[in-house]
């Protein structure tokens, strides 16, 4: 549970510094793929930095290579708010 309340934390941290920053190249041809450059390297950085790995957070025991979870993180961070709310919508229905 720690993991996910981690990995929620740093998306609503990162889309917060992301739209705030976003005016300098707001005016800019291709402002959406910039938007997108940033996310991504923003989320490579969190996820690879601090091991937000939503597989481990889900308990998901296959045999797979250490990053891939990582990477699966930080796609998910790179999609925004969209994918913080689908996985607290999970969490809702979920009993502990």
């Amino acid at each position: 549970m720690a993991m996910i309340t981690l990995i929620l934390m740093m998306s609503v941290l990162m889309w917060y510094i992301i739209d705030r920053f976003k005016p300098l190249w707001a005016g800019a041809k291709y402002s959406k793929y910039i938007t997108t450059a940033v996310a991504a390297l923003f989320a490579a950085v969190l996820c690879f930095g601090l091991r937000l790995d939503l597989l481990a957070a889900f308990a998901v025991n296959v045999a797979r290579p250490w990053w891939l979870g990582i990477v699966l993180t930080a796609l998910v961070l790179m999609s925004g708010s969209s994918a913080a709310a689908e996985v607290i919508a999970k969490f809702k229905n979920t009993k502990y």
